[in-house]
């Protein structure tokens, strides 16, 4: 308690001559010093003002290339799975193609008129299922195509938001 109340009256008294001391006027040379307070004082502002928009900038660069990562992902993704379903109608394809054949030699060999009829509407079924085979295997082709251009262009802006925080960073490098 004794030690608040000497911190309190410290503090009363330097307020006491401060005031005193401004009511007989500043001295002509702490003008100066005033001078350089309120000039550095303004210089420190600035700075922080550079460093809050820098700061800013960063962060909306970061939220660029996290969004941009999430797109390129996407789009990887998006190519990896109409690989596979290329892979699967290549698959496909290929077992119609080998059942068309397989039907047409049978047929070249049967004699019966009955049995004739019966494998002849099997290849017509079979030779428009390998012809849906291929027109989805180039559907598939088509769409393959078209997401790795568009994979490329989410690199492509992927790297040139990559490319803005290099600069961003050189920038912070400089002001230092």
């Amino acid at each position: 308690m004794k030690s608040q109340l000497q911190v309190a009256l410290a503090f009363i008294l330097a307020c006491a001559l401060s005031a005193m001391a401004h009511d007989q006027g500043v001295p002509p040379s702490s003008t100066g010093t005033l001078d350089a307070v309120v000039k550095e004082i303004r210089l420190l502002r600035q700075a922080l003002e550079r460093h809050n928009t820098t700061s800013i900038r960063a962060q909306l660069w970061l939220g660029c290339l996290a969004l941009q990562d999430q797109r390129t992902a996407r789009a990887r993704q998006a190519v990896e799975r109409l690989e596979g379903d290329l892979a699967s109608a290549e698959r496909d394809r290929d077992h119609f193609q080998t059942a068309a054949r397989e039907v047409a030699r049978a047929l070249e060999q049967l004699t019966d008129q009955d049995q004739r009829r019966q494998l002849e509407s099997e290849s017509r079924t079979a030779r428009a299922a390998l012809a849906e085979a291929q027109a989805q295997l180039s559907r598939t082709e088509a769409r393959l195509a078209q997401a790795r251009q568009t994979l490329d262009a989410e690199m492509g802006r992927y790297d040139e938001v990559e490319g803005w925080l290099g600069t961003l960073e050189k920038e912070l490098q400089a002001v230092r």
